[in-house]
Parts: C-alpha cells; sequence; structure tokens
C-alpha cells in the first residue's frame, strides 16, 4: 500500500519499542535516531500528571510513555484509513508527517505537565512544540535526512492555532487534533490505566480503530455506524476523567501550589522563564529550591518535602456556583484571570496580615469544553442523519460545564476558619 517500513506489523531487523498498553511497537533505525534526540529524551523526565501521584501513587508515568502511545495509535489508525478507503489517498509524505507530528507532538510541554499553563506570558505548549520543531538543530536534521519531511508541515499540524504549511494539510491537523485524535485516545487509557481508576479503560478502542473512515469531505474522520457506541464510550470516558481524575480536588491543590510558587520566583526575577521552560520535573524542581524567596520554599516544602503538607479548601464549588453566589471575592475571581485571581488572593492576605501566598484559587476548566462532533458513515461513505453521537456529546458538554468545573480557595489547614470569616465564606459544595 505504502512505503511506509513503520506501518509493518513487525520490523524483521531489530526488537521492537514495548509500550505498556500498546505492546510490541515496531523499531524502524529512523525512528530510534528521532527517539534519540534530546528534545523527546527529555519527556522522560516529564511527568503525564503533574502532582497527580500525590493522590493516585502510581500517577508517575511520562510524556515519553505517552508520546510513544500515541505514535502507535496514529501508525495504526493510518493503516485503518489506508485499509477503508474513502476520501483522497494518503501519500507516503503525509504519513511520514503524521507519524512525526504524533511522536512530537509534546516536545514543547513544560515542567509539571500543565500546571504552568495559564501563567502569562507563558506561551502554550503547542506553540513552544512549533518552535522546537523549527529550531532544534539535531531534531530538524533527523526530519530532514531520515524522514523527509518538512518541519514546517509538521509543526503546523500540531500546532492548530496557526496557518496551514501546505495545501490539503488540513485533514492531517484534524488526524492529530480532532475529536478522535490519538493523542486524545492514549492518555485518557493511559493515565487511567496508572492511576488505578477505571474510567479510561472502557473506551472500546479496538471497535473504534476499526471503525475509522475520511468523512466524504475528506477532511474530518468520521466512524461506521458500528462505531457510533465506542465513540460514546470516548466521549463518557473523557467527562468521567476530567470530573474524577485530572480535576480532583486535592490534585488541584498541589498544582496550584506549585504554580504560585513559580510565579513567585518569576516575580522577584529569582527565576528565568526560558530557562524554566527548558528543564524536566526534577531539575526545574531543584532550580526552584535555589530560589531565596519564602514563599516559594514553603509552598515546595509543603508539597515536595519530607511530609505532605497541601492547603485544604477554604471554598468550593462549580464554577457557575461563584458567579452567582453573590459573594464579591467569589464573582471576582470566578470571572478573572490567573493574574486577577493572584491580586485578589494578596489584597485578601494582607487585610489579615497573612503571608500573600496564604491564600490561593484554583479553577478548574475555564475556557475548557468537551465538545465533540464525529460524522456517522453509512456503507457507502456517506454521512448519515444519526444523531446518537452529537445528542450524547451536547447532554455531557452541559453536565460539564454545570458540575465539572469548579472553584477553589485554599489556604492552610490553621487558616481556614480566618479566611472563612474574613471572605464571608461558608464551606460549599
Amino acid at each position: 500500500m505504502t512505503s511506509i517500513p513503520e506501518l509493518d506489523a513487525v520490523s524483521a531487523k531489530r526488537p521492537p519499542v514495548r509500550v505498556p498498553l500498546r505492546g510490541n511497537v515496531p523499531a524502524t533505525p529512523r525512528l530510534l535516531r528521532l527517539l534519540d534526540t534530546a528534545p523527546i529524551q527529555r519527556l522522560r523526565g516529564i511527568r503525564q500528571m503533574g502532582q497527580a501521584d500525590l493522590v493516585y501513587p502510581g500517577a508517575v508515568h511520562t510524556r515519553f510513555e505517552h508520546s510513544l502511545g500515541t505514535y502507535d495509535l496514529m501508525r495504526r489508525m493510518v493503516a485503518q484509513l489506508l485499509e477503508s478507503g474513502g476520501g483522497p489517498p494518503l501519500p507516503a509524505a503525509d504519513i511520514r508527517c503524521l507519524l512525526v507530528a504524533a511522536l512530537c507532538h509534546d516536545v514543547g510541554h513544560y515542567p509539571f505537565s500543565h500546571t504552568l499553563e495559564g501563567i502569562a506570558p507563558l506561551p502554550r505548549h503547542e506553540e513552544r512544540t512549533r518552535r522546537i520543531l523549527l529550531q532544534d538543530r539535531d531534531l530538524v536534521a533527523v526530519l530532514k535526512r531520515d524522514w523527509s519531511v518538512d518541519p514546517e508541515r509538521v509543526a503546523a499540524i500540531v500546532d492548530d492555532t496557526g496557518p496551514l504549511a501546505a495545501p490539503g494539510d488540513l485533514r492531517l491537523r484534524e488526524l492529530m487534533t480532532g475529536p478522535l485524535n490519538p493523542d486524545r485516545l492514549d492518555y485518557l487509557e493511559r493515565d487511567s490505566h496508572h492511576a488505578g481508576v477505571p474510567y479510561g479503560r472502557a473506551i472500546d478502542g479496538e471497535r473504534l480503530m476499526g471503525a475509522i473512515a475520511f468523512a466524504p469531505d475528506g477532511v474530518r474522520v468520521g466512524v461506521t455506524s458500528k462505531g457510533v457506541s465506542a465513540v460514546e464510550t470516548l466521549i463518557f470516558a473523557s467527562y468521567l476523567m476530567y470530573r474524577e481524575l485530572y480535576w480532583h480536588h486535592t490534585v488541584r491543590a498541589a498544582q496550584a501550589m506549585v504554580r504560585r510558587a513559580v510565579t513567585e520566583a518569576l516575580q522577584l526575577h529569582e527565576l528565568d522563564l526560558e530557562e524554566l521552560a527548558d528543564l524536566d520535573d526534577g531539575s526545574a524542581l531543584a532550580r526552584m529550591r535555589t530560589c531565596p524567596n519564602t514563599a516559594t520554599a514553603d509552598l515546595l516544602a509543603r508539597v515536595a518535602g519530607p511530609g505532605r503538607r497541601l492547603f485544604r479548601r477554604v471554598w468550593s464549588g462549580s464554577l457557575q456556583a461563584a458567579a452567582d453566589s453573590g459573594n464579591a471575592f467569589l464573582a471576582r475571581v470566578a470571572a478573572a484571570d490567573y493574574w486577577g485571581q493572584v491580586a485578589a488572593c494578596t489584597e485578601a492576605c494582607r487585610c489579615m496580615r497573612a503571608p500573600d501566598h496564604a491564600l490561593l484559587v484554583d479553577v478548574a476548566g475555564q475556557g475548557k469544553e468537551l465538545f465533540f462532533e464525529v460524522p456517522v458513515l453509512d456503507g457507502t461513505g456517506r454521512t448519515t442523519a444519526d444523531p446518537e453521537v452529537s445528542l450524547l456529546a451536547t447532554s455531557l458538554s452541559a453536565n460539564f460545564d454545570r458540575q465539572a468545573k469548579r472553584v477553589q480557595v485554599l489556604a492552610p489547614p490553621e487558616r481556614l476558619a480566618d479566611f472563612r470569616r474574613h471572605l464571608g465564606l461558608e464551606v460549599g459544595a
């Protein structure tokens, strides 16, 4: 079908890379050379779920493992699309771009996973990925020499906010970032597996993969009618994983503390933004421990010290409940960006004569939408009027907004009662 050795089920010349949940991933020489580049090797030191191991001890897997899993799912997805036909054929050059994009999609991630996102002026990790793909000499050399791909094309596929690098690449971007992308399919199952919860493992991945096909427009990726229930398992798994795992109140409290520790060091110019972005978790933590300010030191000691002394909830409730509460502080932080929330907390701390970092706000889900629009195809490849997938997605999306998106006001346990009185807050839901 194509001249892509990575699509072979077995590599005869080299032993496979063994990846949890994916099994044996064929290891071609050029795949190994790509894996050995510094940007991808750095991902060995970045945990996929940040501080989640403070609640789920098994959640210590890395973005390196996830990147390999995403690559293998893209490999399988491409093979299925080649077999199912429909839409313009995928030429070898496009397939190579897709495989590279899947493996490299997280090279721009900051340390501590998603914890630091939202701290302006930190660019989105996809923007950093774009820059690394275009500027890292060794990575660029491997992409051009071994894979015969244009780094500009790969960067445009991974970062879906910028212009496309080549005509017709919209469907490659759809495969990498659309509703049925291999990144999402892998992290939901992998995170569920390592955390020891069932939600992401309920996805019917085999049936979904076997039902994938291009929609009549040749751009969007849909499923045949036999894949509708599999898509529904994906939608429901996404909802439960965010509500019960990614946005678990204790995980979010630890992330808020690390975020504020970094914020304090950045504001005092004790930490350089570019330096921090290039570190992994361990080296970033070690570097932050050299910062002399007491706020960073106290927060890190509580999160990553000899004992676990996390902040607890002064108040918690849905984002909508905070906005509609009639409480001036809650309404303010629910509408504010990260720096506005820091300012509100600092003002409250100074009124209480408490350290500026003694009150934190964490908003889970601000700007996040649970959105799936997946075409359902009939036996001839045409889009049907089947509403099942979109109806379930609409219902869960509404519930996602009402219940999963939450505000937490956090403080050290010994200050909870004082802050509740000062802010006029009850304990909340």
